[in-house]
């Protein structure tokens, strides 16, 4: 029998088990009365709608006006998610659905893992611009999540639900505001499967990574925990061009993140009461994991996505004061424009790239314009 059309380089998931575990593994979320539930959905579907004209306003960039808006509960979340990831497959060369071939051992281990993955992350992710499953991308908030985190926090609900619309929005405008983005950002996806390297992958070395992220996960000090193991499960399953790609992707997500983080601050000085309150006391939520959660962000490299929020916030944040918005807003017009890891880093060295020694000499660095 000849194997099966695909790019062998892809894994091989059934998705069937994937939405199962999701599924079963998914925790219940905090108690509500049906009519409490009927006025969150309202609060959050009205808040994004007047998020998205908000931060066209504050960004200058104009978003597509009608992108779907979905309110969901953490099992639809893990169910949009898993059809995004089928589709990317498919679309990556995987080998079509076939409702009739066999599922093989490894592909239902697989999908063990990918629901177990995203229960875990569908307990915590409080809005999403989901970029894989439809042509146009979706804007979605777990309803059951912002609840539990308004909840613990002691936060005033309608605030925050604005002050994170306004987060997701900015995701939404930068997706669909800037039209080489979304492609841009799936050719990185590609490049990334493309370069696979089977052989290069090393059980060993993952073996090791996870007992890394055992051992940060039972450590409290985060000074004192071993560094980046999420970074070495990442090393022990990629090849070198892969990790090319990451380090593009990377940078990819500091920025939009960062980007993000100062608009949700930006638009809600004016456009939200006690902002400091609500960002003081995210801002300790995400500090502060459980040994589980911590565990799971090591593993998974979600360490590494807390770690984007501030460096892209900085990024931004000296971009912006030293040149003022219309020259930070020069990074979407063309890929080329977008800052490297290094960059993010050293964001005078962006500016001498793609602003030019013209613009620095009239500006330096916290000197303000515009």
């Amino acid at each position: 029998m000849a194997p099966p059309a695909g790019n062998p380089m892809l894994p091989s998931v059934d998705w069937q088990t994937a939405a199962s575990c999701s599924r079963a593994f998914s925790r219940g979320g905090p108690r509500i009365s049906p009519e409490g539930a009927l006025d969150v959905v309202a609060d959050l579907h009205r808040h994004a709608r007047s998020a998205i004209d908000l931060v066209a306003d504050y960004t200058g960039l104009t978003p597509v006006a009608d992108t779907p808006i979905a309110v969901v509960d953490r099992i639809r979340w893990s169910r949009v998610n898993i059809a995004g990831f089928r589709r990317l497959l498919n679309e990556l060369g995987a080998t079509a659905d076939d409702p009739d071939a066999p599922v093989t051992a490894a592909a239902k281990l697989t999908g063990v893992q990918t629901g177990a993955v995203l229960a875990f992350l569908s307990s915590r992710v409080l809005g999403q611009f989901e970029t894989f499953s439809t042509d146009t991308g979706r804007l979605l908030f777990v309803a059951p999540n912002i609840v539990e985190v308004e909840r613990r926090l002691r936060l005033p609900a309608r605030e925050f639900r604005l002050w994170i619309a306004i987060h997701e929005a900015a995701h939404l405008t930068q997706f669909t505001a800037v039209p080489w983005m979304r492609p841009h950002f799936h050719d990185l996806i590609h490049t990334f499967f493309d370069a696979a390297e089977p052989e290069q992958s090393s059980t060993a070395g993952l073996a090791r990574a996870v007992r890394r992220a055992l051992a940060s996960a039972r450590t409290e000090d985060d000074e004192t925990a071993p560094e980046s193991p999420g970074s070495d499960v990442m090393a022990a399953v990629t090849s070198p061009e892969q990790r090319a790609a990451i380090s593009q992707i990377q940078a990819l997500m500091t920025l939009l993140e960062g980007h993000a983080e100062a608009v949700m601050d930006g638009v809600g000085r004016t456009a939200v009461n006690h902002v400091a309150l609500l960002r003081r006391r995210f801002d300790r939520r995400r500090a502060n994991p459980s040994a589980l959660q911590r565990f799971m962000r090591q593993l998974l490299g979600l360490d590494a996505k807390m770690r984007q929020y501030a460096a892209g916030r900085r990024f931004v944040d000296e971009i912006v004061d030293a040149h003022g918005l219309s020259g930070f807003n020069r990074v979407w017009e063309q890929p080329a424009n977008l800052p490297t890891e290094t960059e993010i880093d050293f964001p005078q060295q962006w500016a001498a790239r793609v602003l030019g020694p013209r613009r620095l000499s009239l500006q330096g660095p916290g000197s303000a314009s515009g």
